[in-house]
């Protein structure tokens, strides 16, 4: 007679390993890096006289201008190269992104839009749709184009591609407009890590809701208006922030100039990400979890 050993306890399924890169986790520690580095300038300026106040070399500026570009390759794209399926054409997305950002946005924004010139006697929701018609509908219709006509459809396998994908863009554009600040003003050092930190928290912000749209494409029957609905919500948010910067800094509409109180401009370009972030992340994955209780997989395709 034999017998079989009896298991005193349930034997427990190996846990499957996410085979993609986590992109709110290494999102979240781009945000913290250029967060830290932003507070570290300022308190050694305006508190600790560490750093001269009146400090305008180029040389230091670029390096903090160029600072989330360093921080998107140490945690996005090593962690996307140390993942088991990695996604590809990110670091092209980046390139396209600051190209049309350079090629395009930028001469329309001093050239022919120049919002700040027409808008400072304007209200607030003038300046809301102000704003929303031409900085933020320029700059999502451009990163939508990027990620439209060169990864999507065929690198968007679950919602968050488009996430990390128009991350990316919004990376490459926010690059250039901290770039160009750094090397053609005069701001010190202390005014360009704040401007550094406004611009590339409001593009990181914006981005994922463009991504998203383009995802749902490719699940379901959508309406014509899909896209356009979440060209216009991008864009009004991007005019909202850009509305309640100049209150929240009070010093008019230029970020440049910190005003009497740039840590509150900071606080705002922060506020937008968190929301943006937690509210995005909340939809995704009510959308996979639906996904998965239909149809058994959480990808899109």
């Amino acid at each position: 007679m034999s017998f079989e050993p009896i298991l005193l306890a349930p034997e427990e399924e190996p846990e499957e390993l996410y085979p993609y890169r986590r992109v709110w986790r290494t999102s979240w520690l781009e945000v913290g890096v250029l967060l830290i580095a932003v507070l570290t300038i300022y308190v050694l300026t305006d508190f600790l006289g560490a750093l001269p106040p009146d400090l305008s070399d180029r040389l230091p500026k670029l390096g903090v201008a160029l600072l989330p570009l360093a921080a998107w390759f140490v945690f996005s794209y090593r962690g996307e190269r140390r993942a088991l399926q990695p996604r590809a054409g990110l670091v092209g997305t980046l390139i396209l992104g600051a190209l049309v950002a350079n090629g395009i946005a930028v001469p329309l924004e001093e050239r022919l839009f120049t919002p700040d010139r027409w808008l400072l006697s304007a209200g607030f929701f003038g300046r809301v749709l102000g704003y929303m018609f031409t900085l933020g509908v320029t700059a999502e219709f451009l990163k939508y184009a990027v990620l439209r006509y060169t990864v999507w459809p065929r690198h968007f396998n679950q919602r968050l591609d488009g996430v990390a994908y128009a991350l990316a863009a919004a990376i490459g554009f926010a690059g250039v407009y901290n770039v160009r600040f750094a090397l053609y003003t005069d701001a010190t050092l202390n005014a360009t890590a704040l401007r550094v930190a406004s611009t590339t928290l409001s593009q990181l912000a914006v981005a994922p809701v463009m991504g998203f749209f383009l995802v749902e494409l490719l699940i379901g029957r959508k309406p014509i208006a899909w896209l356009p609905i979440g060209l216009f919500l991008a864009s009004f948010l991007s005019g909202l922030y850009y509305a309640f910067r100049g209150i929240a800094i009070i010093s008019g509409l230029n970020v440049g100039a910190t005003g009497s109180s740039p840590v509150r401009g900071l606080a705002l370009a922060f506020g937008l990400v968190a929301i943006v972030f937690i509210s995005m992340a909340f939809i995704i994955e009510s959308a996979d979890t639906r996904m998965e209780a239909l149809t058994g997989r959480r990808e899109a395709l």
